[in-house]
C-alpha cells in the first residue's frame, strides 16, 4: 500500500484520524479502499495498536475481504473485522450474565424460522389459532420492528388498544419471555442487548471504550437506529470514529435502516464531525452515472453529489422493451449469446437483476432451454435446508440443553415414536416441576408410556447428555463425526434412495465443518455461531463462471461489466402500492441507483407489456417504469427486440381469448422440442436441429407424421408456446 494510491479526497479521509470523521462515498468510488488504507495508515504510523481498531462491516464476506487485504501489507493481527451482530454477539458472549442471570454465554442465537416456531407455540398457547391476524409471519414482522424501533413491551403495552393489539403486546412480552427460557437471543438482540448492557453496567462499556480506541464502519447508510445507538456508545468518550456511507444507497428502510444516520444523526451526535466527499467513480463509464444519477436527483431527502467516471463516455445504455415476461427473458439470454460471441465474453461477466425473487422463475427456464449456465443468489440458502437444520439442531442441543426449539425439532428425527402427543405430556411435567423440557425427559416414565418409548427418551436424553460433557474435549470435526453415527443420521438418508441429494448435502455440510476447524480453530460453539450470522452473499462466488441471477437489494456492493435489470413496470419496480409514502418511492428511486451502478461497461433496461405475476396463471399489463420516464435520454439507447412473441392473452375488456404466436428473428435460436407453425404444413414438432439463426436447419415432425428438413431462413417458422 502506497498513499500515492489514493486521490486527494480518499488521502484526506485517511489522514484524518482524530475525531468524528464523515465520509459521503459515491457508488465506485473506492470506499473500501479508504477503510483498509485508513487502518493501514493508523498501524503503520503506530497512532493505534491493532487490538485497539474495530472495524464493522454488514456481511462476513466484506469483513473477510478487509481483513485480507489489510494482511497483504501490514500484520494486522489484533484488528476487529466483524459485522454488527458479530461484534454484539461477542460482546454477549462474555457479559450476557451481567444483564440477566438467567441466561449463559453458551446461546443459542436464533433465525428467523425459530422465531417462527417459538411465535406458533405462543399462538397456541393463547388460543389464537383461528385468528388469521396473529399468524407467525406476521407476528416475526412485528417484533422485528418494535426491536428495530428500540421499543419495550412497556412501549408496546402503553399504545396498544383494542384486542388485537393488546394481544401482541402480550405475544411480544411471552415471546421474550421464551427466549430467555431457551437460551436465546434473536438477530435484533445481538444488538438491543449490549445497548442494555451499556445504559445497565456503565463498566462494561468503559472496557470496550478503551479497548477500542478508534472506530470504523462501512456501510453506515444502512444503519438502523439500535446500530447507531451502538457505536454511539462503543465512540461515545473518545469520539475517534470514522463513518462511510452513500446516502444515495440507502436501500433498507423496510428492515429499519435509517436514512437520517447518515444525512442528519452522525453530525448531530458529533457536531466536529469532519465531512468528506468521494465523487470520483472508478467502476462504471459517464453514460452509465449519468442515467443512474438522472433517476435519484430527483430525490429530495439526499446530500447533493455527483460522480465523475474515471473510465470515460461510453456506451449508451440499452431499452428493451418486451411483449411479455418470456420475451423478456429470451431478450436477455439472446443478448448474452450475442455479447459472448462478438465480444468473447464470459458468463460470470453477465448479471441479472430483478426487484422481486419470483421474477426469476422464467429467467431460469429460458436459461436452461438455451443451455446458458446461471447461479442464484438468495435461494434456500444452504443452512436452511430441512436436512441441515435438524443435523444443526443436534449440535445446537448439544451445545445449549436449554433450547426447546432445537429439542422438538429433533427428539423424533430419526424417528423414534415420540409423536405431538408425547411432546405435550414432556412439556406439562416440565412445567410442573419447573425444569427445562430436556431435564423432564429423564422422569419419562412418570408419564406411563409404553417401555418402547420409554427406551427411546432415556436413551435421547443419556446420548445428548455424554456429547455435551464431550463439547471441550473432542474437536468439532471428531465430534460432528461420532454424533452422525451415534444418531445414525447418515444411514438414515445414504439408505434411501429418494434422499441421496440430502445425503450429499450433510457430506457437504461435513466439509464445511473440517474446514472451518481448519482455518479457525475454533469449537462447535463458535462454528455455530459463525453460520448463524451467515448471509446469502457469504455463499455468492465470483470466481464460478455462471451468470449470476439475484435481487438488486442482493447485488449491493457487487459489480459486474454486464447488467441487465428486469421488471421496469409501475407496480413493480418501483414496487409501489397505492398508499405507499413519498419516502417509500425515494427508497425505489436508490433502489434503481444501486442497480444500474452494478454495470461497469454495459448496461441494459428492459420491461414488458405482459406480466404473471407472483405465480398466478393469469397474465396483467403493466405501464412503463416512471424511472424510464425521469432517466437521461441521452444515456439512454431503444433496442427494438424483433420478434412478436405472444401467448394466449385474455382481452380483459371483451374476454376473448387471442393465440398469438412467435417469429424467429437475429436475437433467438430454435431448440429441440418447440413447437412450430408454417404457413402450408401447419403445427409440428423440432425433433432435430442444425446451426443457429437464420442459417439454421431444422427438422420437424408434423401431424400424420409428415417430417420436412427446412432452412430457417426460408420457412418463416413461427414458434407456438
Amino acid at each position: 500500500m502506497k498513499l500515492s494510491d489514493l486521490n486527494n479526497e480518499q488521502l484526506k479521509a485517511v489522514k484524518a484520524t482524530k475525531g468524528p470523521v464523515l465520509v459521503f462515498a459515491g457508488a465506485g468510488s473506492g470506499k473500501t479502499r479508504v477503510l483498509t488504507y485508513k487502518v493501514w495508515y493508523l498501524i503503520k504510523n503506530k497512532i493505534y495498536l491493532p487490538k485497539e481498531i474495530l472495524a464493522l462491516t454488514f456481511t462476513n464476506k466484506a469483513a473477510s475481504e478487509m481483513r485480507e487485504r489489510i494482511n497483504k501489507s501490514i500484520k494486522c493481527d489484533g484488528v476487529t473485522v466483524g459485522t454488527f451482530h458479530s461484534i454484539g454477539a461477542r460482546i454477549l458472549r462474555k457479559y450476557i450474565k451481567n444483564l440477566d442471570k438467567r441466561y449463559s454465554s453458551g446461546f443459542t442465537i436464533y433465525d428467523g424460522s425459530d422465531q417462527k416456531l417459538i411465535l406458533k407455540e405462543i399462538i397456541e398457547e393463547l388460543d389464537l389459532n383461528n385468528y388469521k391476524e396473529f399468524n407467525p409471519n406476521l407476528l416475526q414482522a412485528k417484533i422485528d420492528s418494535f426491536k428495530n424501533a428500540s421499543m419495550s413491551v412497556k412501549d408496546v403495552q402503553s399504545e396498544a388498544n383494542g384486542f388485537e393489539n393488546k394481544k401482541i403486546a402480550k405475544i411480544y412480552d411471552l415471546y421474550l419471555e421464551k427466549l430467555i427460557q431457551n437460551n436465546a437471543v434473536d438477530f435484533n438482540d445481538l444488538i438491543l442487548l449490549p445497548i442494555q448492557l451499556f445504559k445497565k453496567n456503565k463498566s462494561s462499556l468503559k472496557a470496550y471504550q478503551n479497548l477500542w480506541k478508534y472506530i470504523l464502519v462501512d456501510e453506515f447508510q444502512d444503519t438502523n437506529s439500535p446500530q447507531f445507538k451502538l457505536i454511539s456508545f462503543l465512540a461515545g468518550g473518545h469520539k475517534n470514529i470514522t463513518v462511510v456511507g452513500d446516502d444515495d444507497q440507502s436501500i433498507y428502510g423496510w428492515r429499519g435502516a435509517n436514512i437520517d444516520n447518515i444525512l442528519t444523526n452522525f453530525k448531530d451526535t458529533f457536531p466536529k464531525a469532519v465531512e468528506i466527499k468521494l465523487e470520483k467513480n472508478y467502476r462504471s463509464t459517464q453514460r452509465i452515472l449519468d442515467g443512474a444519477w438522472s433517476v435519484v436527483s430527483n430525490n429530495a431527502n439526499r446530500a447533493e453529489k455527483k460522480l465523475v467516471a474515471t473510465k470515460g463516455q461510453g456506451e449508451r445504455i440499452s431499452l428493451i422493451p418486451t411483449g411479455n415476461d418470456k420475451e423478456e427473458a429470451l431478450a436477455v439470454a439472446d443478448s448474452i449469446k450475442k455479447d459472448i460471441k462478438i465480444n468473447k465474453s464470459k458468463f460470470q461477466d453477465f448479471a441479472i437483476l430483478y426487484r422481486t425473487n419470483a421474477q426469476s422463475r422464467i429467467i431460469e427456464q429460458i436459461f436452461m432451454r438455451e443451455g446458458l449456465p446461471y447461479s442464484i443468489v438468495g435461494g434456500t440458502k444452504f443452512y436452511d435446508r430441512k436436512e441441515i437444520k435438524n443435523v444443526l439442531a443436534y449440535l445446537i442441543l448439544i451445545c445449549n440443553l436449554n433450547d426447546n426449539v432445537a429439542l422438538k425439532r429433533i427428539i423424533n428425527f430419526p424417528v423414534r415414536g415420540i409423536g405431538e402427543k408425547t411432546i405435550k405430556l414432556l412439556n406439562d411435567l416440565a412445567n410442573k416441576k419447573k425444569i427445562s423440557l430436556f431435564e423432564s425427559l429423564q422422569f419419562a416414565k412418570e408419564l406411563k408410556l409404553r417401555n418402547k418409548q420409554c427406551d427411546s427418551i432415556s436413551n435421547f436424553y443419556d446420548s445428548i447428555n455424554k456429547f455435551h460433557d464431550l463439547l471441550e474435549k473432542l474437536d468439532c470435526k471428531e465430534l460432528f463425526r461420532v454424533i452422525l453415527e451415534e444418531f445414525n443420521i447418515e444411514y438414515y438418508y445414504k439408505n434411501n434412495p429418494v434422499e441421496q441429494d440430502r445425503y450429499n448435502n450433510i457430506q457437504e455440510l461435513k466439509s464445511s465443518i473440517d474446514y472451518f476447524a481448519e482455518t479457525s480453530g475454533g469449537g462447535l460453539r463458535e462454528f455455530l455461531q459463525e453460520i448463524a450470522l451467515y448471509t446469502d452473499l457469504d455463499d455468492w462466488n465470483s470466481k464460478q463462471n455462471s451468470i449470476t441471477l439475484m435481487t438488486v437489494h442482493a447485488a449491493k456492493g457487487l459489480e459486474f461489466p454486464t447488467v441487465f435489470i428486469t421488471g421496469l413496470e409501475q407496480g413493480l419496480f418501483p414496487l409501489m402500492r397505492v398508499d405507499d409514502s413519498s419516502d417509500q418511492f425515494e427508497e425505489e428511486r436508490r433502489l434503481f441507483y444501486v442497480a444500474l451502478t452494478r454495470a461497469m461497461e454495459k448496461a441494459y433496461l428492459l420491461n414488458a407489456y405482459y406480466r404473471r405475476r407472483f405465480g398466478s396463471q393469469s397474465t396483467s399489463s403493466f405501464i412503463q417504469s416512471d424511472f424510464l420516464n425521469e432517466i437521461n435520454k441521452d444515456s439512454l439507447k431503444v433496442k427494438k427486440y424483433k420478434s412478436v412473441y405472444t401467448k394466449r392473452i385474455v382481452n380483459s375488456a371483451n374476454g376473448k381469448t387471442v393465440k398469438m404466436a412467435r417469429t424467429v428473428t437475429e436475437f433467438d435460436d430454435f431448440a429441440v422440442g418447440d413447437m412450430v407453425q408454417h404457413n402450408l404444413f401447419g403445427v409440428g414438432t423440432i425433433i432435430v436441429l442444425n446451426g443457429a439463426g437464420e442459417n439454421q436447419k431444422v427438422g420437424i415432425e408434423f401431424k400424420d407424421g409428415l417430417k420436412k428438413k427446412l432452412i430457417v431462413k426460408y420457412a418463416n417458422l413461427k414458434r407456438i408456446d
